[in-house]
């Protein structure tokens, strides 16, 4: 009864469940936030979401990483592919640049309104 758990379609059932939920805790909190802080972080979860996402759709519950084989010089059958793993790699290296952009540009908006709020931003509007 539990060796279904451990089936690939079930798995991937479960990565697409979960990995959707993520994202909308991730979008509601962008969405429902107003200090910049706080919208940023949710931004970063819904982001994290999409890795999970990818990833788990390359998974297979028989096949291994190719650098545990021991004939890691030929591309086997029961190998999954390296490349979804790299290109996720390389986009979470690029969202965290870009998050630790935005996070200090938020602390230097911060530095020099003394505001986090964004309802309370009206440096380009007009001030009435």
């Amino acid at each position: 009864m539990l060796d279904s758990f451990n089936q690939t379609p079930f798995l991937h059932s479960v990565i697409t469940i979960g990995s959707f939920l993520i994202l909308l805790i991730g979008l509601i909190g962008a969405l429902s936030k107003k200090n910049l802080f706080k919208v940023f972080l949710s931004l970063a979860i819904a982001e994290s979401s999409l890795f999970i996402y990818f990833i788990g759709m390359h998974f297979s519950v028989d096949k291994v990483a190719p650098i545990v084989t021991d004939q890691v010089t030929k591309f086997s059958s029961n190998m999954v592919d390296p490349v979804p793993q790299a290109m996720i790699l390389t986009t979470i290296v690029i969202g965290i640049a870009v998050l630790s952009l935005g996070l200090s540009f938020v602390i230097s908006y911060y530095k020099l309104t003394g505001k986090m709020r964004i309802d309370e931003m009206d440096e380009l509007g007009d001030n009435k």
